[in-house]
């Protein structure tokens, strides 16, 4: 209706200007972080050695939340965020919360905190991983059980559901690859197009104009290549592989934080909680030689 209005008054020459009315833009303040350690207690006041905390932030004026960690930058929009930081030891961590409100208006708080790693990845893994260099890894689409649904906390991997071989060849996830380098960098070659949730791409990456299919997923959601940061730690003697940034692998489900549930040399399947509905999504990998 908006673009006839125009086109009307392009025609007449001459057209009243509407005023519209948006409400107070107001700069966000009372900016509140809250974090909380897992495992922190008097005797180990750094937390259990999992590296996990738990970030709440709250603001007046404010519709989404900004964590800024080790050059990193991560979007939350409820204010609340785990984070599984990876450096051994107990080392002192700066994070910037930046609270977004109307109009784009930003406002800053910082905290540092102390947190404790006790987990050093096996040499085996960084093996698998990188290949002591650099590695490249994809989806292993030509089999059953790469891609797949299950339980919240569920035991059986691809329990509720399982893609057979090439059943997604029309979306934009099998020509991905996922480079893993030894000094810590990682690179998603995309093809110039990703497959994931629609509520996720838009909230991170901004919207485009591809339209969901029925499950609210996009076949190809355009994205250029780009690089961020990998690292392991060991949650509950969990496996565990982060990506900084909004960096993903397979299929975005909103979440950067994969437990390797099962791994060879050459392969490992990997398990995902999505961002908001709690279902574990996984993923089976396999290198390229």
């Amino acid at each position: 209706m908006k673009y006839k209005i125009i086109l009307l008054c392009l025609t007449l020459i001459s057209c009243q200007q509407e005023d519209y009315f948006f409400g107070d833009i107001k700069v966000p303040e009372n900016i509140n972080v809250e974090y909380q350690i897992v495992g922190a207690s008097t005797e180990r006041p750094y937390g259990d050695g999992s590296g996990e905390v738990i970030f709440n932030s709250s603001a007046d004026n404010s519709l989404s939340f900004n964590y800024s960690i080790k050059g990193a930058d991560y979007l939350a929009p409820s204010g609340q965020m785990v984070h599984l930081f990876s450096d051994p030891g107990v080392q002192t961590y700066t994070v910037s919360v930046v609270a977004i409100g109307v109009a784009g208006l930003k406002s800053t708080k910082t905290v540092q905190i102390d947190v404790y790693v006790e987990y050093i990845p096996p040499p085996d893994l960084i093996t698998m991983l990188t290949s002591d260099s650099q590695r490249t890894w994809r989806v292993k689409n030509e089999s059953p059980f790469h891609f797949g649904l299950g339980p919240f906390e569920g035991e059986e991997p691809f329990a509720w559901y399982s893609a057979a071989p090439n059943e997604k060849s029309y979306t934009g996830m099998y020509d991905d690859r996922y480079i893993f380098n030894i000094d810590g960098t990682f690179t998603h070659l995309t093809n110039e197009s990703v497959f994931g949730f629609e509520e996720y791409l838009n909230a991170d990456f901004g919207p485009s104009d591809q339209e969901a299919n029925n499950l609210g997923e996009v076949d190809h959601y355009p994205l250029e290549d780009y690089s961020e940061q990998w690292n392991l730690s060991g949650p509950g003697g969990v496996e565990t592989l982060s990506l900084t940034g909004n960096a993903f692998m397979s299929f975005y489900v909103g979440n950067h934080t994969y437990k390797i549930v099962e791994r060879t040399p050459n392969e490992m399947t990997l398990q995902a909680t999505e961002a908001d509905e709690g279902y574990e999504w996984y993923f089976r990998m396999i290198a390229e030689e």
